[in-house]
């Protein structure tokens, strides 16, 4: 990809804590799935991972800026993706970053 491609392209990355990370990755796939039939092509990709400290990390790749917002703002309330939510402990960090070269 080039810049120009890459511009629009966003990471969304969360560090939270859960009380059960096997569950949580459980409920993820459901999740995951919604993603992809609400949101289409403007979601392009997700990772889960757990630092040593036990925290995890969510970072969720969008096609644009908008469909990450939007995303945020629906899917928290969503009822098919509570089991995810509701796994979900104290939020350390949310953040939105524009990708400025894929490799």
């Amino acid at each position: 990809m080039n810049l120009e491609d890459d511009m629009n392209t966003t990471i969304e990355y969360v560090r939270f804590e859960t009380e059960d990370p096997t569950a949580l990755a459980a409920e993820r796939d459901l999740m995951v799935n919604v993603l992809r039939a609400r949101y289409g092509a403007d979601f392009i990709g997700a990772h889960l991972a757990q630092f040593d400290d036990g925290s995890m990390m969510d970072c969720l790749v969008w096609a644009t800026q908008e469909a990450a917002a939007r995303a945020g703002n629906e899917m928290p309330s969503d009822p098919e993706t509570q089991g995810f939510f509701s796994k979900i402990g104290r939020v350390h960090e949310m953040r939105h970053a524009n990708v400025l070269h894929t490799a």
